[in-house]
């Protein structure tokens, strides 16, 4: 589809007055989203998306019964393509999942900003036709005994690589090569700050130059010579810049490096 036609979209939420309110800020904000159809649960929720078959779907979390993420699930299992836009008041560690995945998400209480970026957001993956691959993602992310995994844009949609893999990311302009521990390298057009925010609840990522993330756990040596520099296992050498020397020490002392 062109992004100047209607996208249609349907709203899932238990609470009459959240579909209220998301559809009328959709209507005042947002006129080229078309909303379709509601429904109040999920088996209802299912059921009219395979109805109407939407580009995109307005999906609360905490619903009785069927939750918004198996709801998700069942789009996969079921092989159904439509982008998913959560809205959630979830805690801290859905977020990093959702952010981890490139799954777009609203806060309750939603604000205008908020639903604009979202609604550029889905123009944008409709083109590419990404939402597969990005609720495969969430769907791991969500489970705790899961290896994490990371949803990075590439030209024609989104890839996504386990956390763990990642044994340094350099900053490169407006770009940012990942390196992993197969000597294989991804380049993603975001910026450093990007990859910190999305990595700070795991704690073997530290930023310790203005151009680099290392992954603590493939440090192969460190020299305390000079300011300092980190060699990684495939033999990279990182300087550690001169403001971050007093807490990376810090952290190698914490976990015996």
């Amino acid at each position: 589809m062109t992004t100047n036609q209607p996208i249609k979209a349907i709203i899932v939420d238990d609470s009459p007055q959240a579909r209220k309110l998301l559809r009328l800020m959709l209507q005042e904000f947002a006129p080229d989203i078309n909303i379709v159809a509601e429904a109040e649960n999920g088996n209802h929720g299912i059921a009219t998306i395979k109805l109407h078959q939407p580009h995109v779907v307005f999906l609360d979390i905490d619903m009785p019964e069927k939750s918004g993420i198996q709801l998700a699930e069942e789009l996969i299992e079921e092989n159904i393509q439509c982008q998913i836009i959560f809205t959630t008041a979830f805690n801290q560690y859905a977020i990093n999942a959702f952010r981890l995945s490139a799954i777009d998400y609203l806060l309750k209480p939603i604000n205008e900003q908020q639903l604009l970026e979202s609604v550029e957001k889905i123009k944008q993956h409709i083109q590419l036709k990404t939402a597969q691959v990005q609720l495969k993602a969430l769907s791991q992310n969500l489970k705790p005994n899961e290896k994490q995994v990371i949803c990075i844009p590439i030209q024609n949609g989104y890839d996504y690589i386990n956390i763990h893999d990642i044994e340094y990311l350099e900053a490169d302009g407006s770009y940012v090569h990942l390196f992993l521990i197969d000597k294989k390298q991804k380049t993603v057009s975001k910026n450093l700050k990007y990859f910190e925010q999305i990595l700070e609840s795991f704690t073997n990522f530290v930023r310790v130059h203005r151009s680099f993330i290392i992954n603590l756990d493939l440090i192969k040596s460190f020299s305390k010579s000079g300011r300092g520099t980190i060699i990684m296992q495939n033999g990279k050498e990182v300087d550690l810049a001169r403001d971050r020397r007093s807490s990376f020490l810090e952290i190698l002392e914490k976990i015996g490096k």
